[in-house]
């Protein structure tokens, strides 16, 4: 008996999927259609992008073997690949471009820049460094309130480059002969935990010549030196010479 309710079971069942393909055969298929669809357009879109890569790595690499012997056409070819390479390879070739133009072209490096430190497209910490790098290319002509415009942000606390940006801003203060502003960058520099070693010897380095070549304050003295003696300054509470008492006999020498 138990046989027989097995066996009609198994005959029940595949009669419900039989009626279950009759009925839905068509969907079935439609769907293993686009899954396999999906899975060809991802492969061939990945291919495809691996193929641009390969062609946007050739053609930079292409421009920075022209920069010694013609500076011009790397310069054309970084900005061609800026203009229509994959993203990566754009902002690339726009950070090469700029830090090349520097060499002959400061302000319109400080341009590139800029143009990067503001792209919201590209990441922050790469916006972080353009902004670096064009501070860089200024730090030595910019005014104070230039210099506090482009590198006070990344100076400060939570910018993960700001050490590098207090330093410049101290370098800066202290070409202007402003110890006191050069001070309080150097002093953050010295406080921060997180700044690497060789940051916070340079700035105690830097704090030491600061306070090195201040004057010092002139020393009281209490009595006459030789030099005032000799002309003609008479040691404290006695009067001079002129001034005492008619009739007064000079002391006399022991």
């Amino acid at each position: 008996m138990s046989d027989f309710i097995r066996e009609v079971d198994e005959e029940y069942r595949q009669d419900q999927f039989r009626r279950f393909l009759s009925r839905y055969w068509v969907a079935l298929l439609l769907l293993v259609v686009v899954v396999l669809a999906a899975a060809g357009g991802w492969r061939g879109y990945q291919y495809h992008r691996q193929q641009q890569a390969e062609a946007a790595g050739a053609r930079y690499f292409d421009a920075l073997d022209a920069l010694p012997a013609d500076p011009k056409a790397a310069l054309a070819g970084f900005d061609a690949l800026a203009q229509d390479g994959p993203a990566g390879y754009r902002t690339l070739a726009r950070f090469r471009a700029a830090g090349e133009l520097g060499r002959t072209d400061v302000p319109g490096a400080v341009k590139g820049f800029d143009a990067l430190a503001a792209d919201a497209t590209v990441p922050q910490e790469m916006r972080d460094i353009a902004a670096l790098r064009a501070g860089l290319l200024v730090v030595d002509t910019a005014d104070a309130a230039e210099l506090g415009r482009r590198l006070g942000p990344l100076a400060d606390t939570n910018s993960a480059f700001r050490s590098v940006a207090r330093e410049m801003l101290a370098a800066a203060a202290l070409k202007r002969g402003d110890d006191a502003g050069a001070g309080k960058w150097l002093d953050a520099i010295e406080a921060d935990p997180l700044a690497s070693p060789d940051s916070r010897q340079r700035a105690g380095f830097l704090l030491g010549v600061i306070r090195a070549g201040r004057p010092a304050a002139a020393p009281a003295t209490s009595a006459a030196t030789p030099g005032d003696a000799a002309a003609g300054k008479a040691e404290p509470g006695v009067p001079p010479a002129d001034k005492r008492e008619p009739g007064a006999k000079p002391a006399e020498k022991p």
